[in-house]
Formats: C-alpha cells, sequence, structure tokens
C-alpha cells in the first residue's frame, strides 16, 4: 500500500526499500514512524540477512491492519484519508519468477516470535483464514491482527516489471493513476474496488 502521489516515481523507479540509496524526494509517509524505526532496528537472521527496512513488504491480502488505523484516523503522522491509498500488485510467483531475492513471515515480520520461510512451497503453513479474513477487526484480537499482517519480504529493490496492478478506492484516484502510467508507458491495468477498504 502507498498514497497515490507516491505512484508517478514508483513507476519510474520501481519500489525501493528505506535503506536504499534511490529515494523519492517528495515521498509521503503513510506508515506509524514508530513501527518504521522499530523495523530499522529488526534484524532478518535468514538469508540475505540485514534488517527489516533492507526489505520492501507486501501484505498478502486486502483490508490490512494498516488501512483500519488510516480509516479510523490514528496514524499521527498521516493527516489523509484511506482513499488516498492504492494497492500496488504482484504476486509470489511473479517476484520468484524474476529471481528477486525473497522471504515471507507468517505474521508480523518485526515480532520476535514470526516463521521466516524461503521457499514458496511453505506458502502451505500460512494461516490464510485469518489472513484472507475481511472482518478480522469486527472480532480484534491481538493474535489476529498479527498473523493477519503477514509479510512477503523483498530484499533491496522490486523493479516495476514485477507489479502485475494497481487497485484503487475510486474513479478520482483512478484518473491520476491511470495518467501516470500512461506517462510511463506501462501496460498496466487499474481497477476500482471500494470494497478493498473499509466503511
Amino acid at each position: 500500500m502507498t498514497h497515490y502521489k507516491n505512484i508517478p516515481f514508483i513507476l519510474g523507479h520501481g519500489l525501493h526499500c528505506c535503506n536504499c540509496e534511490t529515494q523519492d524526494p517528495h515521498y509521503i509517509n503513510i506508515g506509524h514512524r514508530s513501527l518504521i524505526e522499530r523495523r530499522g532496528a529488526s534484524l532478518v537472521n535468514s538469508r540475505p540477512g540485514g534488517i527489516l527496512n533492507d526489505y520492501i513488504p507486501f501484505y498478502f491480502h486486502y483490508k490490512m491492519p494498516m488501512l483500519y488505523h488510516i480509516f479510523k484516523g490514528s496514524v499521527t503522522e498521516f493527516k489523509g484519508t484511506q482513499e488516498e491509498i492504492v494497492y500496488i500488485v504482484s504476486s509470489p510467483d511473479k517476484i520468484a519468477g524474476l529471481g528477486l531475492q525473497y522471504l515471507f513471515s507468517d505474521r508480523h515480520a518485526y515480532l520476535a516470535h514470526k516463521t521466516l520461510y524461503s521457499e514458496l512451497d511453505d506458502l502451505k503453513h500460512l494461516n490464510w483464514a485469518i489472513i484472507q479474513d475481511d472482518t478480522w477487526h469486527k472480532q480484534y484480537t491481538e493474535l489476529k491482527k498479527e498473523i493477519k499482517q503477514a509479510e512477503f519480504l523483498v530484499y533491496k529493490h522490486v523493479p516495476v516489471e514485477a507489479i502485475q496492478g494497481l487497485v484503487v478506492n475510486n474513479e478520482q484516484i483512478a484518473t491520476f493513476v491511470k495518467s501516470a502510467i500512461d506517462t510511463a508507458g506501462l501496460p498496466l491495468q487499474v481497477v476500482i474496488k471500494s470494497e478493498y477498504y473499509y466503511s
């Protein structure tokens, strides 16, 4: 997930981790700064190693806890709304097929008790019932929250060719994103899915 105004830079450069030299000078952060700092101190004990801020994190599903915080206005560093958020869509098969280095976790990756995996066959070990539960927030528990936030982590850089599409909340954001795609000359589809957002 990212802010829609970050899309033009992403379409021109791909996605870069927090610790990469290539950074959007006008990047709009939508996350809790304290969590970003915590991830910057979280060691990754599986190859290719480093810390969590050396990776680009993807969620496996929509309606994530981070988006819920934005919906509720509880991200003090971000004053916008969930309607401004865009889903950047890829897939484990696409990432692996491009030869990118990756890991994935069975819950929020900064938690000490998470398990990290490096083989796509191990996706079967994730709790898909919770990850794909659109109503988790109505039966809120800390366990559900942390499992819902299982992450697919790509090391350092995700090139533009790994992006398979973008999902937005409404026509206004779709128009902006489509214009950015046309400018970049990319064959990407934009889909409006208001049901991917909270109401």
